[in-house]
This record gives C-alpha cells, sequence and structure tokens, in this order.
C-alpha cells in the first residue's frame, strides 16, 4: 500500500486527547514529528511523487515502511 499514514495516526491522537490521554499521543505526535522532521523516511506524496503503483519502486516508503518508522521513534 502506497497511502500515507499521518493522517490515520494523527485522528488516534485526537481520540486519545479527548479521553485525556495526553502524554500518549503527545509522544505519538513527537514520534510523528521526528520521522517527518529527519526526511528519511517519504511517501509518495511527501516526496512529490504522482500516486502510482510503482512510487515504492522509486524510492517512496510504503505505508507500513512509515508505520514503522514512527512506531521505532517511541
Amino acid at each position: 500500500s502506497i497511502v500515507n499514514p499521518i493522517a490515520m495516526v494523527e485522528s488516534a491522537c485526537m481520540m486519545l486527547d479527548f479521553i485525556g490521554e495526553l502524554d500518549i499521543s503527545g509522544k505519538i505526535r513527537k514520534a510523528v514529528a521526528d520521522v517527518v522532521k529527519e526526511g528519511e523516511i517519504q511517501t509518495y506524496d511527501m516526496a512529490k511523487m504522482s500516486g502510482r503503483a510503482d512510487v515504492v519502486e522509486k524510492g517512496a516508503a510504503s505505508t507500513t515502511e512509515m508505520a514503522d518508522a514512527i512506531i521505532e521513534k517511541l
């Protein structure tokens, strides 16, 4: 899959905020920010590629790779 999961992760953070889990939502947001800031892992949209099926072969991160990078930062 080539979808950028950051919006879904942010949605989960908003839910965590709503139920008062500010500490964990803050940690998740920091992990996302760290991955984006480092710039080593980029989904096709972050790399300004068109959303074609071959973007992973051209160097874009897959959804799983982006999610794994965020999890690694936690």
